[in-house]
């Protein structure tokens, strides 16, 4: 009975030990997989032959539909410009302007990295709906209470921790060379509502 014993602890032990490096493997990607711009990070890996096991668990719990490199690049801010986590309980602005693809979409999403519920049903803005300034350039608010011009509602239910995802579809060369060199929007903390 004893042996029984101690070989259904070393079992659970096992499955326990197992499990907890399986979420860690998806939940922290390898270190040099990452390139960034800014606040802006992204897999080099999502997309390419070298997508392992952990990633593609990672993308299909985190909900993407990630397609070949010379499809989409796809970008993820969990924080701001100046190194601070998004939170649902702040303003942002977003500046920026066309970037190197055919066409780019930017979405806010909750902790779990599906899409905000809001009542105006607003979840992105991409390059054929974001109003610009007369330049070219556009900003997009990012605040849990409506805003003037383009709005994007961040008031996550739960409050705390969002993340922000840009798209590129069909990225010019230079992003597939060079995606951490890409100039990309500034995400800036205007303060609480």
């Amino acid at each position: 009975m004893k042996k029984l014993l101690s070989a259904l602890a070393i079992t659970a032990a096992a499955l326990l030990l197992g499990a907890g490096s399986f979420a860690l493997a998806i939940a922290y990607p390898r270190a040099g997989a990452m390139a960034g711009s800014g606040p802006w990070q992204t897999d080099l890996t999502v997309g390419s032959a070298q997508t392992g096991p952990y990633m593609r668990a990672r993308i299909a719990i985190m909900g993407l539909f990630a397609l070949r490199k010379t499809e989409a690049v796809y970008y993820i801010a969990r924080a701001d410009s100046a190194g601070d986590p998004l939170d649902a309980n702040y303003d942002y602005r977003i500046e920026g302007r066309d970037v190197p693809a055919r066409w780019w979409s930017i979405t806010a999403l909750g902790w779990d990295f599906h899409l905000i519920p809001n009542e105006a049903g607003l979840y992105s803005f991409n390059w054929a709906n974001v109003k610009r300034k007369p330049d070219g350039s556009y900003v997009i608010r990012l605040s849990p209470h409506k805003k003037e011009g383009n709005w994007l509602p961040a008031g996550a239910p739960d409050g705390g921790s969002i993340a922000l995802t840009l798209r590129l579809y069909r990225p010019e060369p230079a992003v597939l060379e060079k995606p951490g060199s890409v100039d990309l929007p500034r995400i800036i903390r205007e303060g609480r509502p």
